[in-house]
């Protein structure tokens, strides 16, 4: 199976990094995000949120703490 380039450095983050950060995948347009945030959901075992934020530019500023 292909894995995106960056599939690796996001998975240690997640799963050896002792802290627990949200992780933010920004890059321009069709340049692969959610593919590799979706690859990762689906090869892990814990319980994963995916939220796209494509629409938020006029959101309220709760839009982050309502996720």
């Amino acid at each position: 199976m292909y894995q995106r380039p960056h599939y690796q450095a996001l998975r240690q983050r997640l799963f050896q990094e002792e802290r627990r950060f949200i992780q933010v995948l920004m890059g321009p347009r069709q340049v692969g995000k959610t593919t590799l945030a979706l690859s990762l959901a689906e090869n892990s075992q814990i319980p994963i949120s995916y939220v796209s934020a494509d629409a938020i530019a006029g959101a309220h500023e709760s839009w982050l703490s309502q996720q």
